[in-house]
């Protein structure tokens, strides 16, 4: 009887010490965003965006060209559209309300933020060479960098929800995944590597923000 009341008595702190801490790297997160976004608006990253986009070039040859094409595609939209709607079915089949709001929540703000911040810094396209894709939108942050980590990082966090067991064989493909989609778009001479970098920032600001959401409201057994 004793530990049961030990149990009851201190996994409410437990709860809300692991909230405390997925709120602080929300908060972290999002002053990384901040410090990377006024280096770009005072043009302090002009050197080592170059730097590094001409380096990621030294690397180019017809076959990566193809590979890094591929992960770009899985992170856009299209493809985290429909990957959602499996899961999301998934969570309606078990019945888990708060993990569908969850998803639908985290890939709604990310798009709209990501929107909301091309249109607020309007800072162009990188131009070095021709790129291999082109685009005609706006360059900061990048969109995929942040659907990279915002909507496929909720969608390994709710697959993790609803099994558990899959926890450990997920989560470092996942994390290959959101590296390669940022560097993709690097290779594919449509962001700078602070696009990238503060897109990362802005869709972990949103991942945990979701995490926080799924943490008040635990799966049932």
């Amino acid at each position: 009887m004793r530990w049961r009341i030990f149990l009851r008595g201190d996994l409410p702190a437990a709860v809300d010490r692991r909230r405390a801490a997925i709120g602080l790297v929300a908060l972290a997160s999002a002053v990384l965003f901040t410090k990377i976004a006024e280096d770009v608006v005072h043009h302090e990253s002009t050197r080592f965006d170059r730097a590094a986009t001409l380096w990621v070039h030294r690397f180019d040859t017809p076959t990566l060209d193809l590979v890094m094409r591929l992960f770009s595609f899985i992170g856009s939209f299209p493809v985290i559209a429909v990957s959602a709607l499996l899961v999301l079915t998934w969570c309606w089949r078990r019945k888990d309300r708060a993990a569908f709001a969850g998803l639908i929540g985290v890939i709604a703000i990310n798009e709209t933020l990501n929107f909301a911040l091309k249109h607020l810094f309007e800072r162009s396209r990188p131009d070095l060479f021709e790129e291999i894709a082109t685009l005609h939108t706006y360059s900061f942050p990048s969109g995929h960098a942040m659907a990279a980590v915002a909507s496929w990082g909720m969608i390994a966090l709710v697959i993790a929800r609803l099994a558990p067991h899959l926890r450990l064989r997920i989560a470092a493909p996942v994390f290959a995944l959101i590296l390669l989609i940022g560097l993709s778009r690097i290779y594919l001479g449509v962001h700078w590597i602070t696009d990238v970098l503060a897109g990362y920032a802005a869709g972990a600001t949103i991942l945990f923000a979701g995490a926080l959401w799924l943490a008040s409201y635990p799966a049932e057994p």
